[in-house]
């Protein structure tokens, strides 16, 4: 049957074609819309997931990673003094306006998103990572910050050496990292907390975030629990890393609503491909009705009939989840440098094939469904 569904296949090869295209555009559609969710959800927490530390801390209400409220240098006391903590360190999470001070943007501003964190530890929680120059101990010097080589577009190529001014704080960069994005595509810029003070114009003692290590042999849910009661009288919330990241995604993600947008419209790419499928099948079926009949008068059965047309849908399939693979890479290259990031997994991208050809085959059951009521008397009818 399989060769019977070749020929049909080599009797129509402009129909198939179409369908072919019709089938790819609509998966490698719903493919882009899927891999913008995953980037989306993985530029939402991609602080927290890169940063090393078992609790995150922070005030109450906080209701996302990028608006955090301010706590002071008591609570990071009270937060390194609770039993079962090895060490705390703080961050800082600021919004700023990069001024261009030369080139052909002078003058010019563009937001960016400051990171803090306390280079005066051998750790460096919440030091840039990916590093293509520079290194994290250079932030240390005030005014020294880190851009990412993914954004610099938005930064009018700056490069290290580069100067400019945040919030009329001069700074110079003396780093690049690689794959740092936001989720509202502004430049990540990593920095010393001095420097991240100064460009918000926060106090000494202002901190946003305590990130906790836990000491060896202490259990994770004990020390969450006795930090998480500091909240009664010092106002805090405490979260594991895991819980955080995933708080930081859902804001995004579904209070926004951008999960669900994402979601109808890889939904409506999946929809338009079934529909091509089924009518192109069914047109097909239908023209060949009469052979199909034909093959049941001399014994084939309604199973073998059934899956000639399986075939066929699997012959779509098959090209049109790699030429949609083919559109998804080119959709990768094209944005990448503007704010948006698509991300899909190699074993995301297999599981997809699978779906792609169950897509096809539920797009044939019309088909099957109307050849399976052929009568092979009606062969030799009319």
């Amino acid at each position: 049957m399989i060769a019977l569904a070749l020929r049909i296949i080599a009797h129509s090869p402009m129909r198939y074609l179409v369908a072919l295209l019709g089938i790819s555009v609509a998966a490698g559609l719903a493919f882009i819309q899927l891999g913008l969710y995953h980037g989306f959800k993985e530029n939402a927490s991609v602080v927290v997931d890169h940063t090393r530390g078992d609790i995150w801390v922070c005030a109450e209400y906080t209701k996302n990673f990028d608006f955090p409220n301010l706590i002071g240098r008591q609570q990071l006391d009270k937060v390194r003094a609770t039993p079962g903590v090895a060490w705390a360190e703080p961050m800082l999470i600021i919004f700023g306006h990069w001024k261009f001070l030369d080139g052909e943007r002078k003058g010019e501003e563009s937001t960016v998103q400051i990171v803090g964190f306390d280079t005066e530890t051998e750790r460096k929680v919440g030091s840039p990572w990916n590093m293509v120059a520079g290194f994290p101990e250079e932030l240390a010097q005030s005014g020294c910050v880190s851009i990412d080589a993914t954004m610099r577009q938005r930064l009018d190529n700056a490069d290290v050496d580069t100067v400019a001014e945040v919030n009329g704080i001069r700074v110079k960069v003396v780093g690049l990292s690689d794959g740092i994005r936001s989720f509202q595509g502004n430049p990540m810029v990593f920095t010393n907390m001095d420097t991240a003070r100064s460009i918000g114009h926060l106090r000494p003692d202002d901190i946003h975030y305590v990130i906790v290590g836990v000491e060896n042999g202490a259990v994770m849910e004990d020390v969450l629990g006795r930090l998480r009661a500091l909240g009664e009288s010092d106002h805090v919330e405490a979260y594991t890393q895991r819980e955080f990241s995933f708080k930081a995604q859902d804001y995004w993600l579904r209070s926004t609503g951008a999960g669900t947008a994402l979601a109808l419209a890889a939904l409506m790419g999946l929809v338009v491909g079934i529909v091509v499928a089924a009518q192109v099948l069914y047109t097909s079926t239908i023209e060949h009705l009469k052979e199909y009949g034909t093959l049941k008068a001399i014994g084939a059965s309604n199973v073998q009939v059934a899956m000639a047309i399986v075939a066929q849908a699997i012959a779509w399939a098959i090209p049109a989840h790699l030429i949609a693979g083919g559109l998804l890479l080119i959709a990768m290259h094209k944005i990448e440098g503007k704010g948006i990031h698509l991300s899909l997994e190699p074993e995301t991208y297999a599981w997809l094939g699978l779906g792609t050809v169950v897509i096809c085959v539920l797009a044939s059951i019309l088909s099957v469904w109307r050849v399976m009521r052929v009568e092979p008397a009606d062969v030799f009818k009319g």
